[in-house]
């Protein structure tokens, strides 16, 4: 299929599109980048300048001019005008990479080399998702063996521009002024193809995920506490998944979180300070009493394990 038939398969499926730099002329300074000034489209005497968050269009006159003008450029998906969340999977580009995170238990099981699909998974696990359910939506692999997964995103909610895992969980959404945007199926670099691994529909983004990637509010200031502390160890990820747990796991959610806390060699008490209030914001059945009974639980169980 020519590129300006995968084109109209992208207008087809309500994305908002843009001509990108085709194989051959991405910048050799920051390869893999696609930048807004595009050498390839040539008016008589000066080059077109395209600014992408403007002109991204699913107006099917528009893209057949642009292709039939260039018809190797690649193909850009504007996230914010097509109402999408693209959660992208990418392969580690170096060993250990989740080490210090709160995913770095993921080496202990799986080796030094962990995905994005692998981070993904567990994600599910954890928000009591299922993947082989999460991943029933339209698929790209990517030019660099990593995936693609659209979903659609509700409206009148901001997406965060922060990146779930940095290095191998990112998103692309309607985060900051104009979104961002990612290459469409049909689309060539140096790395390889972009290949629609199935024709399903976009899946509505699930709840969990939803919360987990929308901006959240600047939090207020707080006075200082021993978890702020230079060298305390930082529970940030799984004081996030307490508070994020969906219903039905989340008393399981807050005994997996408190037993990792005994594990790192937290007190009881510091699991408390942290882990209950992330509880009452999920909305944990049994309220502060059980909450705290789960962590003391945990605490034993734990104990009984070492």
């Amino acid at each position: 299929m020519s590129l300006l038939g995968y084109a109209a398969r992208a207008v087809s499926m309500g994305f908002s599109i843009f001509p990108c730099n085709p194989l051959g002329t991405e910048d050799p300074e920051n390869p893999g980048e696609y930048i807004e000034k595009m050498p390839h489209l040539i008016r008589p005497g000066r080059p077109w300048k395209l600014k992408w968050g403007e002109a991204a269009t699913n107006d099917m006159d528009k893209v057949v001019q642009w292709w039939q003008y260039s018809p190797n450029a690649n193909i850009g998906v504007a996230c914010k005008p097509s109402g999408i969340l693209v959660v992208d999977c990418d392969v580690p580009k170096k060993q250990g990479l989740l080490r210090d995170t709160p995913w770095g238990y993921l080496h202990d099981r799986m080796g030094p080399l962990v995905d994005g699909s692998d981070v993904l998974r567990e994600m599910c696990s954890r928000f009591g998702d299922s993947y082989e359910r999460l991943e029933r939506t339209y698929r790209v692999c990517t030019a660099s063996l990593g995936l693609h997964l659209y979903f659609r995103w509700p409206e009148g909610v901001q997406a965060s521009q922060a990146s779930p895992v940095p290095g191998v969980l990112d998103i692309r959404c309607n985060g900051g002024s104009k979104g961002g945007y990612v290459l469409a199926a049909g689309s060539i670099t140096r790395k390889g193809s972009y290949v629609a691994e199935n024709d399903l529909p976009i899946a509505d983004a699930p709840p969990w995920l939803v919360e987990l990637c929308r901006e959240k509010p600047k939090p207020k200031p707080v006075k200082p506490s021993l978890f702020s502390q230079p060298g305390h160890a930082n529970y940030g990820g799984l004081v996030e998944s307490v508070r994020y747990a969906q219903e039905g796991n989340r008393n399981n959610c807050l005994l997996w979180a408190a037993r990792s806390m005994c594990e790192d060699g937290a007190t009881e008490d510091q699991c408390i300070e942290l882990l209950v209030p992330a509880a009452m914001e999920c909305g944990l059945d049994g309220g502060e009493r059980q909450a705290l009974a789960t962590i003391r639980s945990a605490y034993r169980l734990q104990g009984a394990k070492s």
